[in-house]
């Protein structure tokens, strides 16, 4: 059926005049990732953006696939919130009143117990940065509550993955007075995927890490410190092989208790 559905897609376009648009969507194996449950996900986001490029995707469609977030069928819950994640990415959104649903979609998809519609829907609140950028820091508060959320999502490192490159792209545009308490939050969460054995979430920490690091100014520059010195101790103890040293070393660093440097050092100087 999938495969059937496919075929008519692609004869419409071709018989409508896209046929540069057909070749690129060949070119790029759109269909190929389509038709594989596996990246059916990143195909429809592929499709979607191609089509947006091309003006192909109306009202009437936003409309008609609405729907299908909360139909009984997995699959068609997984490529409607795909659809909505890309089309966060468009100004269309906002210019025809569907921003305001579509987050709340989001919102609620969020939290779906499918893994795949969880994090579609945290690329789609990262793709307001694209669509609605503006609005932003309107829903600063509501978009960091969701992605700070998805960072300890229990079962699925791509929903961590994907809100770590969503609140990349958020953290982007705006400033330390725009993070509030989530500062504290964010920092804390983030910290934990520094010895992750997922190369890309380590990299994506450190990476978030160097963002938060140029946006602390004021308020936050000395718990930023703080948190800065307990990271790169729990980092570096472990080659210095003293097991003594990484216990006394952990017991000042370990949890969210005030650091306190001068006993911090006269524990690492009498192990040394």
């Amino acid at each position: 059926m999938k495969l059937l559905s496919i075929k008519a897609l692609e004869s419409v376009l071709f018989k409508g005049g896209n046929e540069r648009l057909v070749r690129e969507l060949r070119k790029q194996r759109t269909w190929t990732l389509v038709e594989n449950p596996k990246t059916h996900h990143e195909g429809v986001c592929l499709l979607v953006r191609l089509l947006l490029r091309s003006g192909l995707i109306t009202p009437e469609i936003i409309q008609s696939l609405l729907p299908w977030v909360n139909s009984p069928s997995e699959n068609h819950r997984v490529t409607s919130t795909a659809f909505l994640a890309q089309l966060m990415s468009d100004p269309m959104l906002r210019e025809k009143k569907f921003l305001k649903p579509v987050l709340h979609i989001l919102e609620e998809k969020s939290q779906s117990r499918n893994s795949i519609v969880r994090q579609m829907a945290v690329r789609g609140l990262g793709n307001l940065v694209y669509g609605a950028p503006e609005k932003l820091k309107k829903h600063k508060k509501f978009l960091m509550v969701i992605l700070i959320r998805a960072l300890s999502d229990p079962f699925s490192s791509e929903v961590i993955g994907e809100s770590m490159k969503a609140v990349a792209k958020v953290l982007k545009e705006l400033k330390e007075k725009d993070i509030g308490s989530s500062f504290r939050d964010l920092t804390q969460e983030i910290r934990t995927y520094f010895d992750n054995e997922d190369d890309a979430l380590r990299l994506w920490s450190f990476v978030l890490f160097g963002i938060l690091a140029r946006l602390t100014k004021r308020k936050w520059k000395g718990y930023f410190t703080e948190q800065e010195c307990r990271a790169t101790f729990h980092l570096c103890v472990p080659f210095l092989g003293l097991k003594r040293l990484q216990t006394a070393v952990n017991e000042h660093l370990d949890g969210t208790a005030e650091l306190k440097p001068e006993e911090l050092q006269v524990d690492i100087c009498r192990h040394l």
